[in-house]
């Protein structure tokens, strides 16, 4: 266990300096992303770019949280990618597993993995152009790689709907400029159920608010257990508890858009 004192310690040795705001770049790519949303390149440009302060306070909070502290403090630190890409150990975990329901999640060595969002990210890159140190670099590939997970630990399915619903409940996490100004697109996408679909947008967003720090989670510990009892352990509230009204329908508009979008 860290002390308080050595965990501030550790955060001033860690923590990068300043980090502004790239508007320009930042909102000419997320409306390419909005454009042409199978473009995953503009997201993550889109999402850094315009970040900026909210990526320092985020990074602030994981060091002064016990977890958080105790990866800082970890050598060599731990990749996630690397556990999350080792299917084979995956694969060997109890049935029922988070591990299970991950890779039920990706369906198949096809699909996109945590290796995918990393390449498109480039992230080391980003972190010489906006001059993060490798501490941050480090946080920022670990959440990454959490997107997927995010999206098991709150229960949205990786069509359409739930890709905008754990767009919404990552805004009520982390309060992301570029997922804020997202939330006109999103409610643009089904204008024939305005008021159902708005409900929904919101109900996620506060299922995000409601839910302890997703950047806090020790989730290699978490792999192997029942998934039921992982969700319990981070302290996420359930899915019917977040939509007692159930998820919307797709209609025929994101029925469209999904057509036209490959879901990663």
């Amino acid at each position: 266990m860290i002390e308080a004192s050595e965990s501030s310690a550790l955060l001033e040795r860690t923590a990068p300096g300043p980090i502004r705001r790239d508007w320009r770049g930042g909102l000419r790519a997320l409306w390419r992303f909005m454009t042409t949303p199978s473009d995953l390149e503009n997201s993550f440009e889109a999402m850094f770019a315009l970040a900026g302060p909210t990526m320092q306070r985020e990074f602030d909070h994981f060091g002064r949280h016990p977890v958080g502290a105790a990866m800082l403090a970890e050598s060599p630190r731990r990749d996630l990618n690397e556990r999350l890409s080792d299917r084979e150990t995956l694969a060997a975990m109890p049935a029922g597993s988070f591990a299970e329901a991950y890779l039920r999640y990706l369906g198949g060595e096809e699909m996109g993995s945590a290796d995918y969002f990393l390449e498109a990210a480039g992230l080391d890159e980003k972190a010489r152009r906006f001059g993060w140190n490798d501490d941050l670099l480090w946080f920022v590939r670990r959440m990454a790689n959490s997107h997927d997970l995010f999206h098991i630990v709150a229960g949205y399915d990786r069509d359409v709907t739930g890709e905008a619903g754990v767009i919404a409940y990552t805004a009520g996490q982390i309060p992301l400029l570029p997922l804020r100004l997202l939330a006109p697109f999103f409610l643009a996408l089904k204008p024939s159920q305005p008021v159902v679909w708005t409900r929904y947008l919101l109900a996620a967003y506060r299922h995000g608010r409601a839910t302890p720090s997703l950047a806090c989670v020790d989730y290699e510990a978490l792999l192997s257990l029942p998934l039921d009892e992982a969700r319990r352990v981070i302290g996420v509230p359930s899915l019917a508890e977040a939509h007692p009204r159930g998820i919307p329908t797709k209609g025929w508009l994101l029925e469209r858009v999904e057509r036209n979008v490959a879901l990663v």
